[in-house]
């Protein structure tokens, strides 16, 4: 993964693979799921949340399906490796998670997947449909001082959305004909929300030392990503106020560019000590914008800006443990200071 740290690949059947049979691989402790597979989560451990000095996108009740470039992993197999994920949902549909892997050199690694599912689910307005395809390569020159890791992820999240039903007490009371969930009335019989995002991502380094593996490294990391989210509604309700339109169609717009060139002393007992200057680009903006009657702006359109940064991290790998402590200071005209630690 992105934490320089290596996993084997588990191929047996165990409970713990049984806590990750569901739709985001992973262990759903902390988490309550929603009413239909694939829509999302009432986060109950807030430990699993994941802060960022950097503006986000937003919209994250909408990213648990979602992979970010920490969610990547890159392998190295002996031999060509298949793994197959299906079940069945809650109404009408199917869930699958595809993956191969293999290596056609020693030192050369492809692996291609895709995950998706569709499900109806058990009340009005409420199917889930997406799908997750992702491509990563990884490969080291013959000699090991060059290495490198890159991915292509293109996602697409789409839920109906029913606002909830109407009445709890048909819900509670479960009386013919209510105790049919799909007889149950919502709020909002027409809506759905779409997150759709590529991302082309690399990193890789190179070792200046030919022989000596006390080196100096030269680094880089690169993630372009371009999301967009958008939420339709044919027939607006005053449930969450007045519309200033007849039909309901936001669409935000989300474009990320990411460098970090850094130069790190790798050794062998002691760790590794990195220095780097990063670039971080963002504009979040819509095609339209709010204005009065006498055409001044109201809500901007667009929130854009540029965040150079210049930081350290120290880097401790053993069999048993993994320690990293790592410091940044904007050096534009946003202050933005973060210090993280982690073991």
């Amino acid at each position: 993964t992105l934490r320089q740290d290596t996993i084997f690949v588990d191929t047996t059947l165990h409970i713990k693979r049984e806590y990750e049979f569901n739709m985001l691989r992973k262990d759903l402790f902390g988490l309550l799921p929603f009413a239909n597979e694939a829509h999302t989560f009432n986060t109950l451990n807030f430990g699993l949340n994941t802060k960022s000095s950097f503006p986000q996108f937003g919209f994250q009740a909408k990213h648990f399906n979602y992979l970010e470039a920490n969610d990547i992993k890159y392998y190295s197999v002996p031999t060509p490796l298949t793994e197959l994920y299906f079940k069945t949902v809650m109404e009408q549909g199917q869930s699958l998670d595809a993956f191969i892997t293999i290596n056609t050199k020693p030192n050369l690694n492809f692996s291609i997947a895709y995950k998706g599912i569709r499900s109806l689910g058990k009340f009005i307005n409420n199917l889930s449909s997406s799908g997750n395809f992702r491509f990563t390569t990884s490969y080291f020159s013959i000699n090991k001082r060059y290495f490198l890791n890159a991915h292509f992820t293109g996602q697409d999240i789409l839920n109906q959305e029913n606002g909830g039903i109407t009445s709890n007490a048909d819900f509670e009371r479960s009386e013919p004909p209510f105790d049919e969930r799909a007889r149950l009335d919502v709020y909002l019989k027409d809506a759905e929300s779409v997150l759709k995002g590529n991302r082309f991502f690399i990193d890789h380094s190179f070792k200046l030392s030919k022989n000596n593996f006390n080196s100096l490294v030269l680094t880089h990391q690169m993630n372009q990503e371009y999301k967009f989210f958008e939420y339709v509604q044919q027939t607006p309700g005053t449930r969450f106020g007045t519309s200033l339109l007849n039909v309901v169609n936001n669409k935000t717009r989300y474009n990320h560019f990411y460098n970090k060139v850094g130069l790190a002393y790798q050794t062998k007992k002691y760790g590794n000590l990195t220095f780097f200057i990063d670039s971080n680009l963002y504009n979040y903006f819509y095609k339209t914008g709010v204005q009065n009657s006498l055409g001044a702006a109201i809500v901007p359109n667009a929130i854009n800006d540029r965040i150079y940064n210049m930081g350290g991290s120290y880097t401790y790998v053993t069999n048993k443990l993994t320690a990293k402590i790592l410091a940044t200071n904007s050096i534009s005209n946003q202050s933005i200071s973060n210090i993280e630690a982690g073991v």
